[in-house]
């Protein structure tokens, strides 16, 4: 049952498709979700009365955006997509093909354990975005983003960090300060999402969310953002006791929690609609900023920018 209902023209910017029977996952992969198809999202997304789906591409596909691009076709000029590529391949028409098919950013994962080529993909990411438009959005722990925030402001390009910008129960008020100054001098956006992920203490599961919501809404109130994380894939403990071929069932966990953290947290009706409606259609409702990709992709995709 929703606690909270959703305004008109809400965002669920991080969702994720898996749909093995079509699109096979990644032979070299940490975990294997069951399936999550497309049709089951539709429909949790007219329960909730969400407007707008941004696919995240998950890592067990890999850099095979297949599934993802897919799902972005059967949704239409609604959804948009975030991908994950080798660096190395993305050359104008490659760009253009991707901001054709509704992709507005592109997510490097640098999650403690993750291989050394990882941080080699987020600088040559960073590089290669650089005026076309698209942003970069990194799943890491904050500690790991704030090592990095010089290449990140030298970047001129959005950044958007997932899930609570990696925020962990270590982080404390300096770390927040550290945040708000990269954030001053660089397009940093935070994702409201997966506050399951973030360190809470078993006596107060929901202080460290509320806490984080009231410190970013004072941080960038103008690009906040949240996502529901859906279909919740697990993690911890369990994934590592759990052998990588084992199919590992979804968390159960209540999806508009954030939603709900938001108005408990204190923030009214105005700034709830900012963060699901104002703020994701700013960052992922217009077509790519520079014109030569935009125009390329208008006629990769055959049917117009997807505004």
């Amino acid at each position: 049952m929703t606690a909270l209902s959703l305004p008109p023209g809400t965002w669920d910017t991080h969702v994720h498709v898996f749909e093995p029977d079509r699109f096979p996952y990644a032979a070299v992969r940490s975990y294997t979700p069951g399936t999550a198809s497309l049709e089951t999202l539709q429909q949790r997304h007219r329960q909730w009365g969400v407007a707008h789906a941004v696919l995240v591409q998950p890592s067990v596909y890999g850099a095979d955006n297949a599934c993802l691009i897919d799902a972005l076709r059967r949704l239409g000029p609604s959804a948009r997509g975030v991908a994950v590529a080798d660096v190395a391949t993305l050359d104008d028409n490659r760009l253009a093909e991707f901001a054709g098919a509704g992709i507005r950013g592109f997510r490097v994962n640098l999650m403690a354990g993750s291989a050394l080529d990882a941080d080699e993909a987020f600088f040559g990411m960073a590089g290669r975005l650089r005026g076309t438009g698209l942003f970069l959005q990194l799943y890491a722990p904050l500690a790991t983003i704030l090592a990095r925030a010089s290449t990140l402001e030298k970047a001129g390009i959005p950044v958007v960090l997932d899930h609570f910008a990696g925020a962990g129960a270590e982080d404390d008020a300096q770390s927040m300060e550290q945040l708000a100054a990269l954030a001053g001098s660089a397009p940093i956006w935070i994702k409201l999402s997966a506050d399951y992920r973030i360190g809470q203490s078993s006596e107060a599961p929901e202080t460290r969310a509320l806490d984080l919501i009231r410190r970013f809404e004072a941080m960038v109130p103008d690009r906040l953002i949240w996502g529901s994380d859906w279909p919740h894939t697990g993690g911890g403990a369990a994934r590592k006791a759990r052998g990588p071929d084992e199919v590992e069932p979804f968390r159960k966990v209540y999806a508009l929690s954030v939603p709900q953290l938001m108005a408990d947290a204190g923030l009214d009706a105005e700034a709830r609609h900012r963060i699901l409606v104002d703020n994701p259609t700013t960052l992922f409702g217009a077509a790519p900023h520079s014109p030569s990709l935009a125009q390329h992709a208008a006629s990769v995709s055959g049917t117009g920018q997807r505004n």
